[in-house]
């Protein structure tokens, strides 16, 4: 999915849910609907509406520009008896159907703004499981990195853990001799790991998030010594230490990748991967 563009109503209200609708889809930008727009640049288009309906009168004149848009429509009120009508009414201007259409509540609106965010999230493109190119760009990443960041939590606390890794078909293996991240762990087995270059500019963007479930891998069991040799900590080493490593193994459920190389191939600049 290309950049979005959030157009609210011109209140403080439809400003701040278009500000949340925007950070959540990403790639995004909102704008007062008094606004000059260069719709060129948005290949999706969020309206965010109250009761004033001040854009109202102005989706005839931007019927041409919207015809081969991503449309979306979340209109902010007390109640919502109104959203299907005035959505009508909008596609009626338009002369085209919208994609999405949700309410967003006066007194609940920042839950259900979520849930309208990831309604629209939920059109996009899904993720894929089938790409190679994909995936090799990912550990071709991995292979010439070996640090990142470990996030683990439960209930309202979190923790992020610098730590180096090894990476193998779908899992990362990471050596601790152990500390807080345990106590996280052991009550919530998902887990997320990050790595990223230092940022230049937009035209070097690299960096990579994993998301998935952990098990442990202590001294005795089969893997153990397989794992260390893979981390390049012999045998003899692990026997003269006077401490044990364990291994926590994060089996990824899928992989997010920002990566400017993939423009040059055509593709998006995000790209999730599914195992």
């Amino acid at each position: 999915m290309g950049n979005t563009l959030c157009i609210y109503d011109g209140d403080v209200q439809t400003r701040q849910i278009a500000c949340l609708v925007g950070s959540v889809l990403s790639m995004s930008a909102y704008a007062a609907y008094t606004e000059t727009m260069n719709w060129d640049r948005y290949e999706r288009i969020v309206f965010v509406m109250g009761p004033r309906q001040a854009m109202f009168s102005h989706f005839a004149a931007w019927q041409p520009a919207l015809q081969h848009k991503k449309l979306a429509f979340l209109w902010n009120d007390f109640q919502n008896i109104y959203t299907e009508r005035i959505a009508a009414a909008i596609q009626a201007r338009l002369g085209r159907p919208l994609d999405v259409t949700a309410f967003v509540s006066a007194e609940n609106w920042l839950d259900d703004t979520i849930r309208a965010a990831q309604t629209i999230q939920a059109r996009e493109k899904g993720p894929v499981h089938d790409d190679g190119a994909v995936l090799q760009a990912m550990e071709t990443f991995l292979a010439g990195h070996n640090t990142g960041v470990l996030s683990t939590g439960w209930g309202q606390e979190v923790h992020g853990t610098p730590i180096e890794y090894v990476y193998e078909r779908g899992t990362f293996y990471f050596f601790s001799e152990g500390g807080r991240k345990f106590i996280y762990l052991y009550r919530n087995g998902h887990a997320a790991f990050s790595v990223c270059d230092a940022f230049t500019d937009a035209r070097h963007l690299a960096g990579l998030q994993a998301e998935g479930t952990v098990r442990f891998i202590e001294p005795g069991d089969k893997e153990y010594g397989r794992i260390a040799a893979l981390k390049g900590i012999s045998q003899k080493r692990l026997v003269a230490m006077p401490v044990v490593l364990h291994v926590i193994a994060l089996d990824v459920a899928q992989m997010t990748f920002v990566w400017s190389g993939f423009l040059r191939t055509g593709r998006s600049l995000r790209q999730t991967y599914l195992f």
